[in-house]
């Protein structure tokens, strides 16, 4: 299949598209959706901006599309967005990095038969460790941008995940009842690194810690050539 990617730059899109091309899909595209409003309901977004890098990175053609943010209305905006960028790159699946959200999925596959393509979604159903042990073990280099979940201070943001973190993070699960994985807004990522990258991201950034919850505000992003092949922190 010939499949337009909702890429957030994090650990489960970044998957997903690892996932479907090895499956034999072609990607045509990759599409981040920027919301007008942090707080929403549907779609990342810390450090958004940096993605149409990361598509360089990859080789992999990238566009933007704006949502209001507003609950339900920004789903409807995706919606019109993707049908257009359907038809001018003759695509016929949208590829998502769902794993657990059934809010999420069932708006996508609703904006999949409307567009009258297939919604294609290989991480669902993955555990959560199991998830992170496979980004792992794929070598991606990815460092937390965003936390909002009891238990995850302002010391998560820039951080990189690694085996020893993942530990840290499974027992604050546990303690705190949060989603290991991050599906219900937890926490964000973004992967900086991977072995199929063509260069790796750098990003300067500060966290911005509002109490209960914070982020990394990002000042400057390039591309750099890797000094060694493969994933490099």
């Amino acid at each position: 299949m010939r499949l337009i990617a909702l890429f957030t730059g994090g650990k489960d899109s970044t998957l997903a598209l690892d996932l479907a091309r090895e499956a034999g899909h072609e990607v045509a595209l990759l599409v981040t959706a920027r919301s007008a409003r942090r707080e929403s309901w549907m779609f990342h977004t810390a450090c958004i901006g940096v993605q149409h890098l990361q598509a360089d990175a990859m080789g992999l053609q990238h566009r933007y599309v704006e949502v209001s943010g507003r609950k339900e209305d920004e789903v409807v905006e995706l919606g019109v967005s993707l049908s257009a960028l359907i038809k001018e790159f003759g695509a016929d699946g949208i590829l998502s990095g769902g794993l657990a959200s059934h809010y999420q999925r069932r708006r996508l596959e609703w904006l999949a038969e409307k567009a009258g393509v297939r919604h294609v979604a290989p991480c669902w159903g993955m555990r959560p460790r199991e998830l992170l042990l496979e980004v792992l073990r794929r070598g991606y280099y990815l460092v937390f941008v965003g936390v909002s979940a009891y238990g995850l201070g302002p010391e998560w943001l820039g951080r990189r995940l690694d085996y020893g973190s993942l530990e840290e993070l499974d027992r604050l699960s546990e303690r705190h009842g949060f989603n290991l994985a991050g599906e219900g807004g937890e926490y964000e990522t973004l992967i900086t690194d991977a072995p199929f990258f063509k260069k790796a991201l750098r990003i300067k950034a500060e966290p911005v810690w509002l109490g209960d919850r914070g982020y990394l505000s990002i000042s400057e992003a390039l591309l750099e050539p890797k000094l060694v092949s493969g994933n490099k922190p």
